[in-house]
């Protein structure tokens, strides 16, 4: 039995971020094709437009904590508000799944999500709530 390439493999939100996640920006995702020039990317799995949620993972360990989140979505995802007296936006990711590949002989992952939701609208342990994913 084979996996196709670009197979999208679930994990828990827990799993991936143990200590949480906080969004930096979202911003839509451009593709970049040799010799042309960027142009909005579209999931090809579903053909809706894809957004970057970029953010840090207080689990990482090393200098990298960076991370990056897409989400298809036909509309930006509103971040989740700030916590009170700082500049951290605390947000939750549901239907979260991993996309594995080899760059320079290293195993990295793309990172994808349904729903982008505050941690106060997630249920814990199934993460289900509202979409999270309203009009900017």
């Amino acid at each position: 039995m084979a996996i196709a390439g670009g197979h999208r493999f679930p994990i828990t939100f827990d799993e991936l971020f143990p200590e949480g996640f906080f969004v930096l920006s979202v911003e839509r995702a451009s593709e970049y094709v040799e010799g042309k020039s960027p142009r909005p990317a579209v999931d090809k799995v579903t053909g809706l437009p894809v957004w970057l949620a970029q953010g840090t993972d207080p689990s990482a360990k090393g200098r990298n904590t960076g991370q990056v989140v897409k989400i298809a979505s036909e509309y930006q995802p509103v971040p989740p508000e700030t916590l009170a007296g700082t500049p951290f936006r605390p947000a939750v990711f549901e239907g979260l799944k991993v996309t594995p590949y080899v760059r320079d002989g290293w195993i990295a992952y793309t990172v994808w999500a349904d729903r982008m939701l505050s941690p106060n609208t997630a249920t814990r342990g199934s993460r289900k709530a509202d979409n999270g994913t309203t009009a900017a």
